[in-house]
């Protein structure tokens, strides 16, 4: 279990995409923007634990299905690593609203289970209020902004997978239009989509970037699947995602679209989709594992401290993927030119959406 922490320094705030934040240091996957923020923007001190003695117990809620085939499919990959590396007793729960997110982390914390991962930024709220009330549970947040006692956010830059994501989809673009697809216009996903569009202009700067189509549900294949026709209908033919079930529509749209003389194309993100379509160009990704492990691993051995070190390129954590079985080849000054912004993302010289320097080792 995790006993009383000691007084963490700070925490920075992440959104700088409103005009009242002026640094974005995430963000990821794409999620719901938090939705509490401490007044004034103080710190609530983060706290070290003590290893832990008898069973480690580790839970995850997830706001969607494991089946996506993306964000949440990714958490519980992470989870059933943690249990086979380290012994865990380990379960998990989908919790779609917030009644049911806050039962299901107050259950599992008077449990008394050492770590519950709440898989996305909704939750954030939630932990930071009733963290008092569970001083031995370490509440995770990714995409998180705010430091609690015993909550901490994990920082997922996915909008360095996105610039990269951009410049594939201006390279690849035949009619010179490309679009996305989101679920909630929150801070936390238009950074993403900031950055897709910052990269196409890099590549190519008279590339025309259709607004982004939401459809308010992450979960909607429907949803996702007319929104995608009608950006087809207006002649983009590479779409990025940020969905969690939802991208399967967008990957359908594709496919009932895409005909050898006109192909279109889509862009997956947050696991690697690549091998759900052969019109899936790449897949913009986040490995959890390699940051929901180590949490594990730290919490258990009694070293880690709530923090908000931004994990990107250079961590491992986020990654862009190339289907080696897509339906069009990538010409090689497209295919070098994204391996040298790779480069300059991992060596720290470009920052895609104000990426901040402080990067994750």
């Amino acid at each position: 279990m995790i006993p009383p922490l000691r007084p963490m320094l700070s925490r920075r705030l992440m959104i700088s995409a409103l005009s009242t934040f002026a640094v974005l240091s995430l963000f990821g996957c794409g999620r719901t923007e938090p939705e509490a923020t401490p007044p004034g923007g103080a710190t609530t001190p983060g706290k070290k634990a003590e290893a832990v003695s008898g069973a480690f117990k580790v839970a995850l809620v997830t706001p969607g299905s494991v089946s996506d085939g993306g964000w949440n499919a990714s958490a519980l990959a992470a989870l059933n690593q943690i249990k086979g590396e380290l012994g865990a007793e380990t379960q998990n729960v989908e919790a779609k609203d917030a009644s049911t997110q806050e039962e299901n982390l107050r259950s599992y914390a008077s449990k008394g289970y050492n770590i519950v991962f709440a898989h996305g930024g909704e939750f954030e709220a939630v932990a930071l209020k009733i963290e008092k009330d569970f001083p031995k549970t370490l509440f995770v947040i990714p995409s998180g902004r705010t430091i609690g006692t015993n909550t901490t956010p994990v920082v997922l830059n996915l909008k360095e997978g996105a610039y990269l994501a951009g410049m594939l989809a201006a390279g690849m673009s035949k009619t010179g239009k490309i679009a996305s697809v989101g679920a909630t216009k929150s801070a936390v996903v238009e950074e993403v989509f900031k950055a897709y569009e910052e990269g196409a202009k890099a590549y190519k700067p008279t590339i025309e970037v259709i607004p982004t189509a939401y459809t308010n549900d992450w979960e909607d294949v429907g949803k996702a699947q007319q929104q995608t026709m009608a950006l087809l209908s207006n002649g983009a033919d590479v779409i990025l995602q940020d969905l969690d079930q939802g991208a399967k529509g967008v990957f359908q749209a594709v496919d009932e679209t895409s005909k050898p003389d006109k192909p279109v194309f889509a862009i997956g993100t947050n696991s690697d989709q690549n091998a759900l379509s052969k019109n899936i160009l790449a897949s913009a990704t986040i490995d959890i594992t390699k940051a929901y492990v180590p949490i594990a691993k730290q919490v258990k051995e009694g070293t880690f401290k709530p923090n908000d070190t931004p994990y990107g390129m250079k961590s491992g954590v986020i990654g862009f993927v190339f289907n080696p079985a897509a339906s069009a080849p990538l010409s090689a000054d497209l295919k070098a030119k994204i391996d040298e912004a790779t480069k300059k993302i991992i060596d720290g010289t470009l920052f895609p959406a104000n990426s901040p320097a402080k990067a994750k080792p």
